[in-house]
C-alpha cells in the first residue's frame, strides 16, 4: 500500500508541474517547447503571428504559425514586450506551449515566446 501511495503522490505532483499557472512567467521556469527560425511575420490588431521552422528535435512544430495574442506574450530578448517591429524573418525564437490541437501543421492556442537573435 505504500508503494501505491508513493505513486499516487508523484503522479499528482508531476501533474501539478504540468499545470503551471500563468501567472508565474513560464519562460523563466522551464526550457521552452520549441526552438526554431521565424519564416513569416504578419500582424492585425493585437496579434503578431509567426511562422516557425523548427531546430532538429522540435519537429513537431514543423509549418506552425505561433499565434502571440496578448501583450507580453512575445518578448525581445531583452526581455520587454515585443512589437510587430522586433520581430524579422531569420530571427530565432524560443515558444512555450501548454495544449495543442493535434494536426498538420500542430496549432497551439496562447503560446508564449522570446526573440533570442
Amino acid at each position: 500500500m505504500r508503494i501505491l501511495t508513493s505513486v499516487a503522490a508523484a503522479v499528482l505532483v508531476l501533474g501539478l508541474v504540468a499545470c503551471e499557472s500563468r501567472g508565474d512567467d513560464v519562460r523563466d521556469a522551464r526550457d521552452a517547447d520549441a526552438v526554431g527560425t521565424v519564416t513569416s511575420v504578419d500582424g492585425a490588431g493585437d496579434v503578431i503571428a509567426v511562422g516557425f521552422a523548427p531546430e532538429p528535435g522540435y519537429e513537431y512544430f514543423e509549418g506552425t504559425t505561433f499565434q502571440f495574442e496578448r501583450e507580453g506574450a512575445l518578448e525581445t530578448a531583452s526581455g520587454e514586450a515585443a512589437t510587430l517591429e522586433d520581430v524579422a524573418v531569420g530571427d530565432r525564437i524560443e515558444v512555450w506551449v501548454e495544449a495543442c490541437a493535434e494536426s498538420f501543421p500542430v496549432q497551439c492556442g496562447d503560446p508564449i515566446g522570446r526573440i533570442v537573435g
